[in-house]
């Protein structure tokens, strides 16, 4: 997975692989190919030890070398350095957005998987006609830029009770997206199997591809779903936003 997330970065920060052996700084603006999260008015992820940042402004990125040069990522979300961070986006009328966790697949968890008729893949082509179904908000978006790719059903007694979808969110990268829609299956495990069904079906046909699970650090359960399905923590990530 080091070769796809490589890859993905160096579109994200408009870099060379080389550059990301150290800690990153470089003023561009994002691109379409950008994952989501690195699409904001800027970005600072948090991998292998090491920090990458992008702004749209070069003051900004030089204060910011100068803060965080030679700064480990192992503690950088603690709280006193994310004061410090604030401030000097402040400085420049910018705020902190979103810090989130984002999971990648062990690849040796994954495997091609018999499913049974309760589990139904869905072809990207069909994909809309789940749009009148409101009770969908996470496994589809339905947009044109991020298309949604392929999603994998649970059906007991031929009625809908989970969903899990893919959709394009960089040029190397696809995101999952999971959802239980009816109550009485939640914490029975149907979540993880999903996701873990739905990604072993990725990884076979699209081994070029990058899944990645993004959730709040608050959402235990989600989290626990990547983990349990097979997935690790991959990076952290902070996304910069216009006070």
């Amino acid at each position: 997975m080091r070769v796809l997330v490589n890859k993905q970065f160096c579109v994200d920060f408009s870099c060379s692989e080389k550059d990301l052996a150290e800690n990153l700084f470089v003023t561009e603006p994002s691109s379409e190919n950008s994952r989501y999260k690195a699409r904001a008015k800027g970005n600072i992820v948090c991998y292998d030890g090491k920090v990458y940042v992008r702004t749209e402004n070069e003051k900004l990125t030089k204060k910011l070398e100068e803060t965080y040069a030679n700064k480990k990522a192992d503690w950088f979300l603690e709280m006193d350095n994310l004061k410090i961070l604030s401030e000097e986006l402040t400085s420049f009328d910018l705020e902190i957005a979103d810090i989130n966790p984002f999971f990648i697949p062990i690849r040796e968890k994954f495997t091609s998987t018999v499913l049974d008729e309760r589990f139904v893949f869905i072809e990207k082509e069909d994909i809309l006609t789940f749009k009148e179904d409101k009770r969908i908000t996470e496994a589809f978006c339905y947009l044109e830029k991020d298309p949604d790719q392929i999603g994998l059903g649970y059906y007991e007694d031929g009625e809908l009770k989970a969903i899990c979808g893919a959709n394009w969110n960089g040029k190397y990268t696809w995101e999952i997206g999971i959802e239980i829609l009816d109550a009485q299956f939640e914490s029975r495990g149907i979540a993880t199997e999903l996701v873990h069904r739905l990604t072993s079906k990725i990884i076979a046909e699209n081994p070029e591809i990058l899944i990645v699970y993004s959730t709040s650090f608050s959402h235990i359960k989600s989290m626990n779903v990547a983990i349990n399905a097979g997935f690790k923590l991959g990076w952290t990530e902070i996304s910069f936003k216009q006070k």
